[in-house]
């Protein structure tokens, strides 16, 4: 996974590619400010899809953003902010994957 910081919107052709064992990898080498900058990398991201029409990188940017703020980022208040862009990805494209995921963090952390 490649992240610039210069560009907030991470390109089409990485969208789906990116899974969340990449994200977990970016955590654990990151400083902390851009852990906490690449969040916003993803919410960027996620709106500029959404807005866009694209459905299916938007749900899976939404997935991206609940994992990322449930797991590796886990800020106060993630439990609930992740819910959120959980249930989001799946209205946009309930696939089993998102909402098995929405399952586990229904759980809280």
């Amino acid at each position: 996974m490649k992240v610039n910081f210069d560009t907030p919107i991470i390109e089409k052709e990485c969208v789906l590619e990116t899974v969340i064992g990449d994200l977990d990898n970016f955590y654990a080498s990151a400083s902390d400010i851009d852990r906490v900058n690449f969040f916003f990398i993803l919410l960027a991201s996620l709106h500029y899809y959404e807005e866009n029409g694209d459905a299916v990188r938007a749900a899976h940017l939404s997935f991206l953003t609940a994992y990322y703020v449930f797991t590796p980022l886990t800020p106060p208040g993630s439990e609930c902010l992740a819910l959120h862009y959980m249930n989001k990805a799946v209205s946009l494209n309930p696939i089993p994957e998102y909402k098995e995921w929405l399952l586990i963090m229904g759980k809280g952390n």
